[in-house]
């Protein structure tokens, strides 16, 4: 039987790993090699890969203005890179969005569409005047995400006009212009107590993060060894890797010791101080350098002295 440029010899060989029959199979230019069943008959594998060759040498030479692949239909020639080695040429897809593709890869099958697939059916509904959250979709743009959704001005609750994808919108966690989160923050800050630019609180917490797979805090495993961290003002120490789980927990025991556990101390006696001189309070604020000791182990140097 003939298949494309294939045909069929002999019989089937030995079933692959994945359990598939193979045949082995004679292509027009000679050259013979098994080829799965599945991919003769569905036309998955037409050739060796010869006629696919073939086909985009001969491409560079046609005109292919007007012509329609798939979805795609080119309006002109690209203007050439200077690394091209094909000629490239513009094409509107179906959903709207301008592309450029090389001539081989549109005469070959390769490309079809803009890569926006069955989605974009839905991708372009009508969501004029329709609200999510704070956001109210006012009307559409030409231009489309990276993934190819239809973007869509907005305007927040706040007075706000911002421009959203369609997907974020509909399927995404989209809530507003970033109003409710600058809210979220300015109430929090109102319940927890934030000091030379790090959370008391924070650092008093014992919770496991959800992301955390060893069950200690601070401790992480990577590429077979357990990496030792913690941070403080928003920064990331490094506090070593080790070969066992219990060495890395201890490492971080004691920076949590060095760091947290010291600082929430000073932090305590400057507050009562503090409470009994508010001037003095005012005068001192607190300020705290980090650094490394003797063993290169983290350790905090506080203003004022105390």
């Amino acid at each position: 039987m003939v298949f494309g440029q294939w045909t069929v010899l002999d019989r089937p060989c030995a079933l692959s790993d994945a359990g598939e029959r193979k045949w082995l199979c004679r292509c027009a230019c000679g050259t013979e090699r098994y080829v799965r069943e599945r991919s003769l008959l569905s036309g998955g594998s037409q050739s060796c890969g010869c006629m696919t060759r073939r086909r985009a040498a001969e491409a560079g030479g046609y005109d292919l203005r007007g012509r329609s692949f798939g979805n795609l239909i080119v309006v002109g020639a690209a203007e050439r890179r200077p690394n091209d080695r094909a000629r490239r040429w513009k094409c509107r897809c179906g959903c709207g969005r301008l592309v450029e593709y090389p001539s081989s890869l549109l005469v070959t099958g390769k490309r079809t569409s803009c890569g926006c697939g069955a989605k974009r059916k839905y991708a372009c509904a009508d969501i004029q005047g329709k609200r999510f959250h704070r956001l109210t979709a006012l009307y559409p743009l030409e231009e489309r995400d990276a993934a190819g959704y239809v973007l869509w001005h907005c305007r927040c609750d706040c007075g706000k006009e911002i421009d959203v994808s369609y997907n974020r919108l509909v399927y995404g966690n989209m809530r507003s212009c970033g109003c409710q989160k600058k809210e979220y923050d300015q109430a929090l800050q109102g319940y927890l107590t934030h000091v030379a630019g790090t959370c008391v609180d924070m650092l008093k917490s014992d919770k496991l993060p959800k992301n955390n797979t060893t069950g200690v805090r601070g401790v992480y495993r990577i590429r077979g060894k357990y990496v030792a961290k913690i941070v403080f003002q928003k920064k990331q120490y490094h506090l070593g890797s080790y070969d066992s789980l219990e060495e890395a927990a201890l490492a971080r025991r004691e920076a949590e010791e060095q760091i947290n556990g010291a600082f929430v101390e000073y932090f305590e006696k400057w507050e009562r101080r503090a409470r009994e001189d508010a001037a003095w309070a005012e005068e001192n604020p607190i300020r705290v350098e980090v650094g490394r000791d003797g063993q290169n182990r983290v350790e905090l140097h506080f203003e004022p002295a105390l």
